[in-house]
């Protein structure tokens, strides 16, 4: 069978741009013969060709900015360094990495973010310490680490291939506390007059929410002002800040508060991981609550150490899976 390769134009639109570089050609052959060995690997031999192809050429974007010391993943590192203590999220590095050249542990987490798709829905999400993982981590790292002296400067980098720019600078925000002696939005007095000053409430059914809107907010009792595109949904959170109320549908059963007769600490176990990972599941500032007080302690990746893996990294997990919804409007 004659073995599939990655052309100049596949290289040039990782770039956006159209223009060739004099080291462009350098990187497209190392793209290629990397392809031919994740091609023949156990974690990517059953992967399509999109896939294998998107392993080698991330990994020729990845020593193209070590080798210029520039670039989305320079400014990842720094970014990440700043933010959160470390280099990398999930991984424990040693005295042996180097910021300012190239490490196994990168590869690895290269590998992670390519086998964790971000989208609306989270279909998979690969554990970062998987022993198939860093011993195919560890070959690409000794691939690369052979051509690491040799390889050119470009001039060309590509933008940001790893994380968008502005994802990274957004910054995490206070959470604005409703307080009964501040002037409040009227919901959200209403609310908080319900709930006997605490900012959650919870819903087992619309039934029930819908008559807490009428009777407790005082709204119309009218179908198109009591949100019936809710009426599918169970298990609400309504949750009251400074901002408004924000209502999070079919999550109340993995948060752990004292007052919330729907948790269930198993289902917990098993679901509450996809809050930070799916799009639009759950509003951010109630996730962000629940992390800040401490609602959501089953919450867990489904592999081994999954629970200490999310827990250390849940605000990177959040902003890198939930994209605009993190921190959105």
């Amino acid at each position: 069978m004659k073995q599939q390769k990655i052309y100049m134009k596949t290289w040039l639109d990782s770039h956006s741009r159209l223009k060739l570089v004099d080291t462009d050609q350098w990187y497209l052959d190392l793209a290629n013969h990397l392809l031919w060995v994740i091609s023949e690997s156990d974690l990517y031999r059953e992967e399509t060709l999109e896939t294998q192809q998107q392993v080698a050429i991330t990994m020729a974007l990845y020593l193209e900015d070590c080798v210029a010391d520039s670039g989305n993943w320079r400014q990842f590192i720094r970014w990440h360094k700043k933010s959160y203590g470390r280099y990398l999220p999930f991984y424990t590095v040693s005295g042996s990495y180097f910021p300012d050249e190239i490490n196994k542990e990168d590869v690895a987490f290269l590998l992670w973010a390519i086998n964790s798709p971000v989208g609306e829905e989270t279909d998979y999400i690969e554990n970062p310490l998987d022993a198939g993982l860093l011993e195919f981590a560890d070959v690409l790292y000794k691939l690369l680490d052979e051509v690491f002296e040799e390889a050119p400067i470009s001039d060309g980098l590509a933008g940001d291939w790893l994380m968008e720019t502005e994802l990274m600078e957004k910054q995490r925000a206070a959470l604005p506390v409703a307080l009964m002696d501040e002037k409040l939005p009227v919901n959200v007095e209403r609310f908080m007059k319900a709930s006997g000053g605490e900012a959650l409430m919870f819903f087992d059914s619309y039934a029930a929410l819908k008559l807490f809107f009428i009777q407790a907010l005082k709204w119309e009792d009218e179908e198109d002002s009591l949100l019936p595109d809710l009426q599918e949904c169970e298990n609400f959170v309504l949750y009251a800040n400074m901002k408004g109320l924000l209502i999070g549908p079919d999550v109340a059963k993995y948060f752990a508060d004292k007052r919330n007769e729907l948790y269930d600490a198993e289902t917990a176990e098993e679901e509450a991981y996809e809050l930070f990972c799916e799009q639009g599941l759950c509003p951010f500032d109630l996730l962000k609550y629940g992390m800040e007080h401490h609602l959501l302690p089953d919450a867990q990746f489904p592999f081994e150490n999954g629970k200490a893996l999310l827990h250390e990294n849940w605000d990177f997990v959040a902003r890198w899976f939930l994209g605009e919804y993190y921190e959105g409007e």
